[in-house]
Formats: structure tokens, C-alpha cells, sequence
């Protein structure tokens, strides 16, 4: 089953040549994708660079501007609907997501049809953080278990596996994130639906170089879009009773 790593990039020129080396070297065979939003310091033309060294390997989609994880995912997802890949992993430019659970991640999906790279599935694996966003981190998750029903214990995590039948499954016009929340939106679109969802464990580790996406506005959209998922999907249930889609088959 042929895999794609989408890697979203705004300002990681300090980052993006050490993941693509990273998850080149891996044992599992995985091409990359790119996903520039305009990064003024640089990084599509590395991603340039990187894409001409490892032709065939290594692609980049540039867009015009910056505007959001989740619209940056969006258009990675339909540029790749028009390519030819079974599988589709999400993971961070920043190093934090070691690209050494590549294996586990594709071993899981073979059950599966959306595989959740989690910090909390064994206790608590993240490095150098300190307490304050660690609480931060785990009330969220509890936040979003409590409100939309999902059991996973890292319902936020961006290092995923899909596979490309659920992808296409999804309604990505209705998706209302543009940033992280978009994690979470996904995530419960496939819950919705009933398609198998595991979780593997991973150690995630905070960037080295760069600066944190995360700020008020992030925090904001996700605290009051979780209510506003939940309750679209309630009215939406309400509306439209009809009954929800069959598991994906196993195949490859």
C-alpha cells in the first residue's frame, strides 16, 4: 500500500531538511508532501531544494498565503485524491513527531482505518514540557472527551495515519478549523461515521528551533468550536436521520 506524509510548513527552515532526511531513512517506504503556506523565512525554497535532490520522493504545493493548519490539510487531501496513494499520514514539521513510529503507524492501519499516534495512551510521553502546558494539554483532552463522546486519550494529536478511502469519506467542504481544532474535527467526522480508529503510542517531543503555532486565537478556536462540533452534530442527526456509513474492508 503506497503512503504519503503530509507535512505542513510555515517558517520551519530550521526543521523541514532534518524531518525529510529523517523519514527517508526510515525502513518503511513513505513519499513525502510538502505543504508551504508562503513561509517568509524561507522554507519553500528548501522544500524546493528537497523535492529536486529526491525526485519522485520529495513533492511541495505551494499556496499563496497563510491560512491555517486545517485549510493547508484540505487542500494537501484533494491535491492528493488526484494521485495515486492508499495511505495518508499527518505529521508536524517541528521535529516533534519522530518519524521512528512511521512503522508502527502503517502496522496499525492494516486494522484500521484511522490510526492516532497518542501521548497519553501510556501514561504521559511528552519531553520538555513544562508543567503549566502539560496541564494544558491533558484538560483539552478530557474537554473534548467529555463533549463529544470520543474514549481516545489523545483525541488532539496531529500525527495520524488514514487511509484513503476515509479521506474521501469525509466531508472536508463542511469542515469549519483552520487551525488546530482541525485535529479534532476530523477526527470525530470519522467517530460519526463509525470507521475503525486505534491508537498507537508515541513520545512527542517540543521543538528544538522555531516558534510554537499555538496562541490565544488557537486556544479560542478550539475551546468553543469542540461545543460547535458537538452541537452541528446534533442538529445535523436531528435533520437528517439517515443511517450512517458501513465500515471500510480491510484490504493490502
Amino acid at each position: 500500500m503506497k503512503a504519503v506524509v503530509v507535512v505542513p510548513t510555515y517558517n520551519e527552515r530550521d526543521n523541514l531538511e532534518k524531518l525529510v532526511n529523517q523519514i527517508l531513512s526510515q525502513p518503511v517506504v513513505c513519499d513525502i508532501l510538502i505543504v508551504d503556506d508562503n513561509s517568509p523565512d524561507g522554507t519553500g525554497a528548501i522544500a524546493d531544494r528537497l523535492a529536486a535532490s529526491f525526485p519522485g520522493k520529495v513533492a511541495v504545493l505551494h499556496r499563496l498565503r497563510k491560512e491555517g493548519l486545517g485549510r493547508a490539510y484540505v487542500a494537501a487531501f484533494r491535491h492528493i485524491f488526484e494521485l495515486d496513494y492508499d495511505l495518508v499520514i499527518q505529521m508536524d514539521a517541528d521535529l516533534s513527531h519522530s518519524p521512528s513510529y512511521l512503522s508502527d503507524l502503517l502496522r496499525e492501519i492494516r486494522d484500521h482505518d484511522l490510526v492516532l499516534g497518542s501521548r497519553y495512551v501510556r501514561g504521559v510521553n511528552v519531553v520538555n514540557w513544562d508543567f503549566k502546558r502539560l496541564l494544558l494539554s491533558k484538560l483539552a483532552t478530557q474537554y473534548v472527551r467529555l463533549i463529544t463522546g470520543m474514549r481516545f486519550t489523545d483525541a488532539t494529536s496531529g500525527f495520524k495515519c488514514w487511509r484513503r478511502e476515509l479521506l474521501e469519506a469525509l466531508d472536508l467542504d463542511s469542515l469549519l478549523a483552520n487551525g488546530y481544532l482541525f485535529q479534532i474535527e476530523a477526527t470525530y467526522q470519522a467517530f460519526q461515521m463509525r470507521f475503525r480508529i486505534a491508537e498507537v503510542p508515541i513520545i512527542f517531543y517540543e521543538r528544538d528551533f522555531g516558534r510554537s503555532k499555538i496562541d490565544l486565537n488557537v486556544i479560542s478556536e478550539a475551546l468553543f468550536g469542540v461545543i460547535q462540533l458537538r452541537l452541528r452534530r446534533l442538529f445535523s442527526r436531528r435533520a437528517n436521520p439517515a443511517p450512517r456509513r458501513k465500515r471500510l474492508t480491510v484490504s493490502g
